[in-house]
């Protein structure tokens, strides 16, 4: 038993390797485009960055659909080859052949846990997080490249700028007072100096010496202090959809739990359904495994592609409840109704897998 366990064992995961890799492969093509659009002047780096990070945000259904078409593949080949009637014939359950995919699945679902209640996260929120970033280290390293600086509520033009990124002899129009904008009123203002400080993740600090309005240049001392700090949003910059806050797909499920125990989420129901939806699509590849070894063995005669077609039964099956599932959670403000999908998913499986595994 246990050398047709490792030869099964080493066949699916060689396939699942296979079928992740062309999968991710396609999706990492599928991006390209969106990718380049969103990194719009700021270079082939940054755009490779933002597809990458969009394609690794796909993990949490290209890990399940490999695996279904590695065990589907596996014991196609498998039942077309007559081993599946041999070990029958040896007096053998096909239940025998059905643990190398069971292990792989549960195998798959472990780390599929960790990865999207961890690590996809991390990858969604990065992907929204490039050019926001672009703009902070162009700004930060060059202090501009022109005299002139925009936002929605402020205008600044200078005379000169220093090696050191310094702006000298700055004029300054802010067109509406903002929190933001620290002492800054509507008017016009002169400073001696401006620089860019470190910044935190949705804003640039910006400094000023020596501000005064330029109705008091000349009539007095400036209200202001000598030395102001404004801090100006990067939304103000560019009007671009990924200068987000950051919502509930952008964190850790650890976190999100600790915020809704610790009763400081805005938003709990919504946080505990995140958690759960992660936990149900980690559940999906042990689901598919023995669903898509009964789809294998059945299509001995029909080949691996019609075998390939009727796998996407279950997965339209999960994806259609699932949405469902989310349509619950919403009316009943249920959270639980998130593992819709898994449990639709299970009943309609059982019935399929119990004539082939119950011989």
């Amino acid at each position: 038993m246990k050398k047709l366990h490792r030869y099964y064992l080493k066949e699916l995961t060689l396939n699942a390797l296979i079928s992740g890799v062309v999968l991710f492969g396609i999706v990492l093509i599928s991006f390209v485009y969106r990718g380049l659009t969103r990194a719009q002047g700021f270079g082939f780096a940054a755009a490779a960055e933002i597809t990458l990070y969009m394609a690794a945000d796909s993990l949490q259904h290209l890990m399940p659909i490999a695996l279904l078409f590695a065990t589907v593949l596996t014991f196609a080949r498998a039942s077309r080859d007559r081993e599946i009637t041999a070990i029958r014939a040896a007096g053998i359950s096909p239940r025998t052949a059905l643990v190398p995919a069971m292990l792989l699945g549960i195998l798959v679902s472990l780390f599929a846990m960790q990865v999207f209640h961890q690590i996809a996260p991390e990858f969604h929120f990065r992907k929204f997080r490039v050019v926001a970033d672009g703009i902070r280290k162009l700004m930060s390293s060059t202090g501009m490249m022109t005299d002139r600086f925009e936002t929605q509520n402020l205008l600044m033009t200078w005379d000169r700028k220093t090696p050191d990124n310094h702006w000298h002899e700055v004029i300054i129009r802010v067109l509406r007072k903002q929190p933001e904008l620290g002492p800054f009123e509507a008017g016009v203002f002169l400073a001696d100096e401006a620089w860019i400080e470190d910044s935190g993740d949705d804003v640039l600090t910006m400094a000023f010496r020596n501000p005064r309005n330029i109705a008091s240049a000349t009539a007095g001392p400036s209200s202001l202090p000598e030395f102001t700090r404004i801090s100006v949003s990067l939304r103000s910059i560019v009007a671009d959809e990924e200068l987000r806050k950051e919502d509930e797909r952008d964190q850790t499920s650890d976190q999100l739990l600790s915020e809704v125990y610790r009763g400081v989420h805005k938003r709990p129901i919504t946080a505990e359904y995140t958690v759960a939806r992660r936990t149900c699509f980690g559940l999906l590849p042990a689901l598919l495994a023995p669903i898509g070894f009964c789809i294998g063995v059945m299509s001995r005669d029909r080949g691996r592609v019609t075998a390939l077609v009727f796998s996407l039964v279950p997965l339209c099956l999960f994806y259609f409840a699932d949405f469902f599932g989310t349509q619950f959670v919403r009316a009943t403000e249920q959270p639980l109704f998130a593992y819709t999908a898994a449990v639709v998913l299970a009943l309609a499986g059982i019935p399929f897998c119990w004539r082939l595994l119950r011989l």
